[in-house]
């Protein structure tokens, strides 16, 4: 029904209510007046004039909500979370988790090659060179000479019993590593050499003589009848260790020097 001329119409944009003012001009007035008295709500454009924080706060949220939102599934659909995006931060703390383990296990590895090596210098193989009981021939004591290789090693002096002896055979690498070595075999590793071809500038004269007087020192016999050889023994990596031998046929003994050397 048009309203009448008399009538008065207000609408409040953001209330969307309006008033319509009966026949009579004292309901009109009255309910005028009621609404100009009645405070007004702030706008939306004066709410953000007076509160941008609050505005700015409002529309980031709503792009954060925007930017995370899942699709809505289709009837019958089956989402697939592998393969779903990480979010970013997700991805850089997962890819810092696996540089941390990296780290861990490269540090692990480290440490124990050092105790490997450390527990193979610690059972490194020892030598024998004086069997218990076994005197030492007086010409080895007395020896002042050193073995000249990567590092000079003294010469020390070897006494052990060989029954071969009593026939004048030497013994074979088998044999002598059951001499020097009893609980390892390093027959593979010894070579039987000559004393020319230990000593082929002659520096090592005063060795060979008292390995020879050693073997003469029961019988006075003559030195220069004494058979000698040298027995290269390799006891580990670059690790060579020379036998110097010759046979004291009375005591049934292998007498003479052994000298340690480096050879890389």
């Amino acid at each position: 029904m048009p309203l009448s001329r008399r009538g008065h119409c207000v609408i409040n944009r953001i209330s969307s209510w309006a008033s319509t003012s009966t026949s009579t001009s004292t309901s009109t007035s009255t309910t005028l007046s009621e609404f100009l008295n009645r405070p007004l709500r702030p706008s939306i454009i004066q709410r953000a004039k007076n509160y941008p924080q609050l505005v700015r706060h409002t529309h980031h949220s709503h792009k954060i909500n925007t930017l995370f939102a899942s699709p809505p599934l289709s009837r019958g659909h089956t989402s697939n979370l592998s393969s779903t995006p990480l979010p970013p931060t997700l991805s850089r703390a997962m890819s810092s988790d696996d540089a941390y383990m990296s780290f861990l296990n490269k540090a692990n590895a480290d440490l124990n090659a050092a105790r490997t090596q450390q527990s193979q210098g610690s059972s490194r193989l020892r030598t024998e060179t004086v069997d218990v009981d076994v005197r030492v021939p007086a010409p080895l004591t007395s020896v002042d000479a050193y073995y000249v290789s990567e590092t000079d090693e003294p010469f020390e002096p070897v006494a052990l019993r060989w029954e071969g002896a009593a026939k004048g055979i030497f013994p074979d690498p088998a044999h002598l590593s059951r001499l020097i070595s009893p609980d390892a075999d390093l027959s593979s590793s010894i070579t039987i050499l000559s004393p020319s071809s230990f000593d082929p500038r002659n520096q090592y004269p005063s060795a060979l003589r008292a390995v020879r007087a050693a073997a003469c020192e029961a019988t006075d016999g003559d030195e220069s009848g004494v058979d000698v050889k040298v027995y290269r023994v390799e006891v580990g990596t670059s690790r060579v260790e020379y036998y110097i031998l010759a046979m004291d046929v009375e005591r049934s003994l292998l007498v003479g020097l052994r000298a340690k050397a480096i050879e890389s």
